[in-house]
Formats: C-alpha cells, structure tokens, sequence
C-alpha cells in the first residue's frame, strides 16, 4: 500500500506505523492530540469518533489502521467503542477503503479448546460481550474489514499499563523484587510479540484487497503459549537474577481488592484466561508473517535493561 492512516498511537498503532514507514508506506498517524513518533511525516489531530474528523484525515489513504481504545472498564468501553466502530466503519466504507482493528481474546474466553478463526463466541464477563458485539456489528457493515485477534502483548512498545507479563513479571524482576500474577503459572497462556501482531493487520489489510466488498474476516495473529512460570525463568535468567518461584495470587485476592479497585475488578472477571489454560492456535497469518519466539518479545520488552548474558 502507499497511504495509511493509523488511528491512535500507542503499543500497537506506532509499531503499525514504525513498520509501514519502514516499507516505504506514506503514513498518517490520527490522535486527539496530535502527537506521534517523529519519524512519521504527519501526524494529525482528530476524534476518530467524528466523522467528520476522520474522512478529512482518511482522505486518499489506502488502508485504515484503527488502533484507538478506551480505558480499562467496560462501563467506559460501552459508552466509547461501538461509536467509534460505527464510526470508523462508516468512513472506510463511504471511502472505499478496508480498515482492520486489534483484537483480543476475550470474547472467546470461556473456550475450553485452542482459539481458532473459526471458534465460536464464548465470553465470560462483560467485556467479552462487548467485543462480541463489536466484532459481530463489523461482520454486520457494508465496509470491507478484518478482526486480528492476539493474545497478551509483549515487546518493545508494550505499556506497562496494558502489559500483564510487563507489568507483573518483567518489570518486578528486573527490580530484584519476586513476581505476583493473578493468575496460575503452571498453564499455557496466549502470547503475541506486538511487532507480529502489526505486521499481521499489515498482512490483513493487503488480503483484504481481494475479497468482495463489505467482507468482515476474523483473523488469527501469530502467537506461542509459554506458561507464565516459563516467563518468569527466562526473565530472571536474562538479567542474571536467582529464580524466585512467582506468586499466584489467588482469585479471591482480586475479587476482594476489585471491590475497591476498578482495574482489579475488571481483571477478575476474566478469570478463565488467567486460571485456566488459555492456548491460541497457530494461523495461516502465522505461516505468511512468521512467529517470533516469546523469548525475543521479553529481550524487547526489557530494552535498556543491561542483561546478564546474550541467550
């Protein structure tokens, strides 16, 4: 593709935009704020909630990138994300143009077998019926798109704040401190490196070319499903760190502090991809884009951090 817009700017939208930029793609990246990595030519300030705002910044790209969100809290999630969907849908249909969105596991979490693009809906919580319902309106419109599910993110744009391993694993080692994680570490758990995650919507968007107009496909990204005490060796054995066997803090731990905290009450109400195994097969956009191995996303997660040995 030449053009591109990616909406948003974060763990996702600017490794989209590093590697389109890197294949010589004219990218534009869209944020309210109107901020962006500075080796991206345009950065443009606009509500992708507005549509107005989005077909001036969609005007004569070639693809859509829609990789805006909203706060961790499904009250939140109601109120912003089937508006920003119909939104985003309208302006990719009304231009012609496919658009693709990250997805997650969660509207399948209460599957008792491996998430395949053909896995029917199976959410626990309300945030998996929301993104049932969002993937179902996508099915549902005249644009032509694509749903990239991937499991928890790691690498070297991950955000502490959306990175369960980031944040409960990598980061507590790093500090010599033992790792805490709601959830059991002895089960496989879905794992994306991001940069597969966006070279995989890239991949979509380019198959999206030549499927009739208004196809919705639900797309699986690479992934691998390490358990999470596997993580945490790897992490402790990067820097140099003894092995201190990870805490699995138990559910009712979350239940009890998510009576006061929103994030943890969210947090427990997906339980069963954190307690229970939670295992992403491979794809055929896995055997197009390649899989990095989880290990390379922990080496790129860690960045700066001086590691003890090169494994």
């Amino acid at each position: 593709m030449k053009t591109a817009l990616v909406i948003g700017n974060g763990q996702i939208g600017s490794e989209i935009a590093a590697q389109l930029i890197a294949s010589g793609t004219d990218v534009r990246i869209a944020t309210r704020s109107g901020s962006g990595p500075s080796s991206t030519p345009t950065h443009l300030k606009a509500d992708a909630s507005d549509r107005a705002q989005l077909a001036e910044a969609a005007a004569g790209v070639d693809a859509i990138f829609a990789c805006a969100h909203a706060p961790y809290d499904s009250r939140k999630w109601e109120q912003v994300l089937p508006r920003l969907d119909t939104a985003i849908l309208d302006t990719a249909a009304d231009l012609g143009i496919p658009v693709v969105f990250p997805e997650s596991v969660y509207a399948f979490a209460g599957l008792d077998a491996p998430i395949i693009e053909t896995s029917p809906f199976a959410p626990v919580e309300e945030k998996g019926r929301i993104r049932q319902r969002l993937i179902e309106a996508r099915e549902a419109h005249a644009a032509t798109s694509a749903s990239v599910v991937a499991g928890d993110l790691l690498g070297r744009t991950a955000e502490k704040w959306s990175s369960v391993v980031r944040m409960c694993i990598t980061e507590p080692i790093s500090a010599g401190r033992r790792s805490m994680v709601p959830a059991r570490t002895d089960v496989p758990h879905g794992i994306t490196v991001i940069a597969d995650h966006a070279a995989a919507m890239i991949q979509a968007a380019e198959d999206l070319k030549s499927v009739t107009a208004g196809t919705h496909q639900l797309r699986i990204a690479p992934a691998s499903n390490p358990t999470l005490a596997e993580i945490a060796d790897f992490t402790a054995d990067l820097l140099g760190k003894k092995h201190k066997r990870p805490v699995s803090v138990p559910r009712w731990t979350t239940r009890a502090v998510g009576a006061f905290e929103r994030s943890f009450y969210e947090l427990n109400q997906l339980a069963p991809i954190w307690y229970e195994p939670c295992v992403i097969a491979s794809s055929d956009l896995a055997q197009t884009v390649g899989t990095t191995d989880w290990r390379e996303g922990v080496r790129q997660m860690l960045g700066g951090i001086k590691v003890a040995n090169d494994l």
